[in-house]
């Protein structure tokens, strides 16, 4: 079964079976083995969880590795409990020696950890919430529509942007070296006051996914170089990974033609929800995603909401 928007946005429903998504993926696997992290899964019947090793250290001295479980469990949901305990058998091994198990939630129900087959799970092994690493919010288009159906439903704003990027001569070019990509990068993240991943980050997923990831590069009738993003697709379900953009001309509106190009980029492959990869949560003024979550929401789409992580300390 792969995602569509009716099955992520059944809040009320717990389903019988979670299915694979971007990060219980073998290409997810893949990429974070690119960047030096030790992957693998475990499984337990017919359930199963990609498992990220994650080691850091304080100085001198080391911290105990911190296994991450990204938006999983997937499989069925009546072997999660098993799963979890032999997740746990297994950190707590002399060879692997994990200080924290930590668990974000998979898509489908933002009831996660109320439901019945957690409580006794949940008594008996000690656990606080996780940073927000993954958002608990997100914003998903219905690609399953039309696309003019796509553009009625978005803001005007959001319309009359993408028609203002074409009047003005923006164009959308697909790009395999990453070089412009990360020069936007750098600017975006000096500008906006965040720390981007290193370089071969980027290059790593769009060759771990493959022909389910694109590159696509706006810029202007001269070829000046406004904004750069990269979409990927997986088991149904596109997600704008990363975007960067430049603070000169942005009169042009690039990003939203950018941003539409993904989408048809993604309709056109077969995918039949696209993902923007995290809004803040409403009527939260200080939240650090409140000002991509205004671009975003721009597009219309539809609100799906993630339980809580939650880390388990071993």
């Amino acid at each position: 079964m792969s995602i569509t928007l009716k099955n992520l946005t059944e809040k009320e429903a717990f389903p019988e079976n979670f299915t694979a998504n971007y990060w219980q993926s073998d290409a997810w696997k893949k990429a974070k083995e690119g960047n030096g992290c030790r992957s693998f899964w475990i499984q337990k019947n017919d359930a199963k969880v990609l498992v990220i090793e994650r080691k850091a250290h304080f100085l001198k001295f080391w911290i105990k590795p911190l296994w991450e479980l990204p938006r999983g469990p997937i499989g069925n949901s009546k072997d999660f409990i098993e799963l979890f305990e032999t997740v746990f058998s297994e950190a707590r091994k002399k060879e692997n020696n994990v200080g924290t198990v930590r668990i974000y939630t998979p898509f489908g129900t933002q009831n996660f950890w109320s439901n019945e087959i957690f409580t006794d799970f949940l008594e008996k092994n000690a656990n606080k919430k996780a940073p927000e690493i993954f958002p608990t919010n997100t914003l998903m288009m219905n690609l399953e529509v039309s696309e003019d159906e796509i553009l009625a439903q978005m803001k005007q704003k959001g319309r009359y942007n993408i028609k203002l990027a074409r009047k003005k001569g923006v164009v959308i070019e697909e790009e395999k070296n990453i070089k412009n990509f990360w020069n936007l990068m750098c600017e975006t993240s000096k500008r906006d006051g965040f720390r981007s991943n290193k370089k071969h980050v980027y290059s790593d997923l769009l060759q771990s996914f493959g022909t389910d990831a694109v590159l696509y590069t706006a810029k202007d009738e001269t070829g000046d170089v406004l904004a750069s993003a990269i979409f990927t697709i997986t088991e149904g379900m596109a997600i704008y990974n990363y975007g960067a953009s430049t603070s000169r001309k942005r009169g042009l509106m690039a990003p939203y033609l950018l941003q539409w190009t993904g989408m048809q980029w993604a309709k056109n492959k077969g995918a039949k929800v696209y993902d923007f990869l995290g809004i803040s949560p409403d009527n939260t003024p200080n939240h650090s995603l409140n000002g991509v979550a205004s671009f975003k929401l721009k597009f219309g789409g539809t609100r799906v909401i993630c339980d809580d992580g939650l880390d388990f300390p071993l």
